[in-house]
């Protein structure tokens, strides 16, 4: 409910929402994982908002590099987030 919320106050201000998915870490739980992941295409379906299923992908199959955390992207994967959102962006702003 929250990231629908956040969608409808987005749009509200009349900004363009792109849903950028992520995914949360193994140690979660499969079940929890893909009721997360399905939150944000569910979302994504019920409000017709763009989607990029997962933003932290990696060309080469796997994800960009990583913080010692494990969880959040470092300066150098920068780029490589750009890229994977941009042609959604790109596609958004096109419609206005």
């Amino acid at each position: 409910a929250n990231l629908g919320h956040m969608v409808d106050d987005a749009r509200a201000m009349r900004a363009k929402v792109v849903m950028l998915g992520i995914r949360i870490p193994p140690n979660y739980g499969r079940q929890y994982a893909q009721a997360f992941d399905a939150v944000f295409r569910t979302v994504s379906a019920g409000k017709r908002v763009p989607l990029v299923p997962f933003f932290l992908a990696d060309p080469g199959g796997g994800i960009v590099p990583l913080q010692e955390d494990g969880i959040h992207p470092t300066a150098e994967a920068q780029g490589q987030l750009l890229d994977n959102a941009w042609p959604v962006i790109r596609q958004a702003l096109k419609s206005r």
